[in-house]
């Protein structure tokens, strides 16, 4: 097979990326789950074909084209929620093609938390778990040879009416990851104005220079998955990366995905010298920065941040209340949000907090906490984000999932019962938040969707990248912005029946829609 050219007229190999319900602006980042997973495959000289839903608006037509060219399978990656709509939308298309002829392979976090269950499903021939890298790779040399599967580690198959699962894949060595496959894909698709980098029109999510987490927060799959392990590039090798991204695409932002970037301060530091050595003249953010690594940091660490064009880092601070902080094992106090928040006032860099309520025992009191906390940082920090409140959400082989079971949570029993997992609020008994009443769950509801409308509709507008639209949509939210953001500090919440249009707009423009806000 010759290399990849991402051109070819021959597929061996098509991955498709679901949308999520939530593909507003630069929340469309490049779909690297497909991407790590496709780059053994190229370097073999497999033709791997990625359709991504969230970009190809004529996506049926581009997989009915693919599909004739009979590939040695279709994967599937999705996580838990709305993307499992679009995805089993995706196989149900397949198996009409090729009247199952062709495996469907379903990898990503819904798939590796719940193989078995997912397995069920007639629409899913195999589940690759946990990091695919070269477990996929593996299957497909076994399928192109009709080799027994039971060979490959890491993957759950059907064996006529039987599951068999092998065994488990070690975790991978970052240090061997091999460079972003970026001609698969068309990068262009996801340059864009980013949710914190406006001023950076040039902004791309170049992926991952670590993996994992060490921590246990009780509500976290992510960690769960990966072993509570973090595992990193060299820093040198983390340089490359971003110097050879910035420079092919001419870039002045980008977001590195780690969910740990920080944690390892010697390492993040020796990045940045290198990003400031290249003379990038970048700016970035990441999506994870512990408060109390944070907290730890020099002065003089935290300035080198800022020279290397830091700027924004997002922080977890979950609670307002230190009795929810202690119950989800987060490791830290609403105190040591009040200083980081300062902290990283004091040095120009902007923190991004994310929130979350509803948790098992959690009073409204604890809730109102949380909301005053919110708009303390703002208080303190005008150039702080505060993102969005969210419900909590309990999902299989986090910490905190055996509390919810024993407080009434039913889980699904299929695969198609996760698909509105995220969105539950009260119309469900016994699902999302059972340990409240239903009135209970409609104010929780209620302050979910006023704290999102105060806070982040903004943010999400100004990542979008028709000017046009971005100062229609501006216009139009003005209003709801400074509404509901003066309703949530008062804890206006319980009656609130005109959100029912915001719920209404979520299902039909996002939710099981293919409506994308570029």
């Amino acid at each position: 097979m010759s290399q990849n050219s991402g051109l070819s007229d021959n597929t061996d190999i098509l991955l498709i990326y679901p949308k999520t319900g939530q593909d507003i602006g630069s929340n469309v980042a490049p779909p690297h789950a497909l991407l790590t997973i496709a780059a053994p495959l190229v370097r073999k000289g497999y033709k791997v074909k990625i359709v991504d839903q969230r970009r190809d608006m004529n996506w049926r037509k581009t997989v009915s084209s693919q599909m004739e060219k009979q590939p040695i399978c279709v994967g599937i990656s999705s996580m838990t929620g709305t993307q499992l709509y679009f995805a089993l939308e995706a196989a149900r298309l397949i198996r009409q093609l090729d009247n199952g002829k062709t495996p469907i392979v379903w990898g990503g976090a819904h798939p590796t938390i719940l193989p078995g269950q997912t397995l069920k499903n007639e629409h899913v021939d195999i589940v690759s778990i946990g990091e695919s890298d070269m477990t996929f790779m593996e299957l497909v040399e076994a399928l192109q040879s009709k080799a027994p599967l039971s060979g490959v580690k890491g993957i759950a198959f059907k064996d006529g009416a039987n599951v068999v699962m092998t065994p488990q894949r070690e975790l991978l060595d970052i240090e061997t990851l091999l460079p972003v496959p970026w001609d698969i894909v068309n990068v262009e698709d996801y340059i864009q104005p980013d949710f914190y980098l406006k001023k950076s029109p040039r902004t791309l999510d170049i992926g991952q220079t670590s993996r994992g987490c060490p921590f246990k927060c009780g509500f976290c799959s992510s960690s769960s998955i990966r072993g509570h392990r973090w595992r990193a590039m060299s820093a040198e090798k983390s340089i490359e990366m971003i110097v050879d991204a910035v420079r092919r695409f001419n870039l002045n932002g980008i977001w590195i995905r780690d969910d740990e970037f920080y944690i390892d301060r010697r390492r993040a530091n020796r990045v940045c010298e290198g990003i400031i050595k290249n003379d990038l003249g970048i700016s970035w953010y990441t999506s994870g920065t512990r408060i109390d690594v944070f907290n730890k940091a020099s002065d003089e660490e935290i300035a080198l941040l800022k020279k290397a064009g830091a700027y924004v880092l997002k922080f977890g601070a979950e609670s307002g209340s230190n009795r929810i902080l202690k119950l989800m094992d987060k490791g830290i106090t609403w105190e040591d949000t009040i200083k980081t928040n300062l902290k990283a006032k004091r040095h120009g860099i902007i923190p991004a907090f994310g929130l979350m309520v509803g948790f098992p025992t959690e009073t409204f009191d604890e809730m109102n906490q949380t909301i005053d906390l919110a708009f303390r940082l703002k208080e303190d920090n005008p150039a702080a984000q505060l993102e969005a409140i969210t419900t909590y959400t309990a999902l299989p082989n986090t910490p905190l999932y055996n509390m919810a079971i024993e407080r009434g949570l039913k889980p699904p029993n299929d695969l198609e019962g996760w698909i509105d997992w995220e969105f539950i609020e009260y119309d469900f008994p016994g699902r999302k938040i059972p340990w409240f009443s239903c009135s209970q769950r409609k104010k929780i509801g209620n302050i979910c969707y006023m704290y999102t409308i105060a806070n982040a509709v903004p943010n999400l507008i100004g990542s979008i990248r028709s000017s046009l639209l971005r100062f229609i949509l501006k216009m139009i939210s003005v209003p709801f912005v400074k509404f509901y953001r003066y309703r949530i500090r008062k804890k206006y919440y319980v009656f609130a029946p005109e959100l029912q249009f915001f719920r209404f707009i979520r299902d039909k423009v996002l939710y099981k829609s293919h409506i994308v806000l570029r």
